[in-house]
């Protein structure tokens, strides 16, 4: 399980939830959390705040998860 669909399911979110706060279209999500798609930065820096939590907690410096 990717780390994003981690983060989201235990704070209780549904994709079309983090969607909506983060701005990125659902489908996005979906394709970014089952590694399909590589979030650009400024995706990272919206889905982490949507989520309450820093960038370097859902993806690692190298690009990873």
């Amino acid at each position: 399980m990717s780390k994003l669909k981690e983060t989201r399911f235990f704070k209780g979110m549904n994709q079309y939830q983090l969607a909506n706060l983060a701005q990125v279209h659902q489908s996005r999500i979906s394709l970014i959390e089952k590694g399909y798609a590589k979030p650009r930065p400024g995706e990272k820096v919206r889905l982490a705040r949507a989520l309450g939590v820093k960038v370097e907690d859902l993806w690692s410096e190298n690009g990873d998860r």
